[in-house]
């Protein structure tokens, strides 16, 4: 009873939201506002390239997502240890944040070619500053007192990070991470749409070439894969959070 009491209100807003879609779509053309319906058809239709579309960008936002993680990590424990390369170095990974990637993939093009890499690297560009400040912020967050008496046991900085610090700060890693889901699947789809020529397709140019050839139910569907992808990613991470964290540090109240 408890759990259809929490999904029913998300589903009566699903509905609610469909209704109103199919409403102002009724008097329009498909070509300008296909309806649900419509869509439906388009996806049942196009199945084989939309699921092939989507394991094809599911694995490039997967690869973009672990290389940010590794290498968010990575910065944020030398931020940790070094303060001079942290005042050094943080300016400049929030100029990465700030990066428009619509206007950084054609780069990608040029220095990467067509292809997965450019979805890989636009994936990992987005996805990289959430983990980032979230994990940074998390190895700030251990209980003093532990600190201390860590230190007082004469533990080194690399034992007290390795057994007190990191541990502390995966509730904020896996935050960051499921900002982060989210995050490399748009930056890969706007990689695709200029560093993908469909071959192997992508959602990314099914999105553009469907729009382009005026096949707009197609385009949708394809928008509709995308943010499924999305919400899968964003599930996955929670699960994992829930095995390796919220045992440890207790389930969130809006969990």
């Amino acid at each position: 009873m408890s759990a259809v009491r929490r999904f029913l209100p998300a589903l009566l807003a699903g509905l609610g939201v469909l209704a109103l879609w199919a409403a102002v779509a009724a008097p329009l053309s498909p070509v300008l506002l296909p309806s649900p319906l419509e869509v439906a058809q388009a996806a049942v239709a196009h199945r084989e390239r939309l699921l092939q579309a989507t394991l094809h960008t599911g694995l490039a936002s997967v690869a973009g997502l672990l290389v940010a993680v590794v290498l968010a990590l990575l910065g944020a424990v030398a931020f940790h240890l070094s303060r001079a390369l942290e005042l050094a170095l943080y300016p400049y990974a929030l100029v990465v944040q700030t990066l428009p990637v619509v206007a950084v993939a054609p780069l990608l093009v040029v220095w990467l070619g067509y292809g997965t890499p450019v979805a890989v690297a636009a994936a990992a560009i987005v996805a990289f500053f959430p983990v980032l400040t979230s994990t940074h912020l998390g190895l700030r967050a251990a209980d003093a007192g532990q600190v201390e008496l860590l230190r007082l046991y004469g533990a080194t900085r690399w034992q007290e990070l390795a057994r007190l610090r990191l541990p502390a700060a995966l509730p904020f890693v896996f935050g960051g991470l499921r900002a982060a889901g989210g995050l490399s699947v748009i930056g890969a789809v706007v990689g695709e749409f200029v560093g993908s020529n469909g071959v192997p397709p992508s959602l990314g140019y099914l999105v553009v070439h469907a729009s382009r050839s005026a096949e707009t139910p197609l385009s949708f569907a394809a928008i509709g894969c995308s943010a499924m992808l999305a919400l899968l990613l964003f599930s996955l991470t929670r699960l994992l959070e829930r095995r390796f964290v919220d045992r440890w540090h207790g389930a969130p109240a809006s969990s």
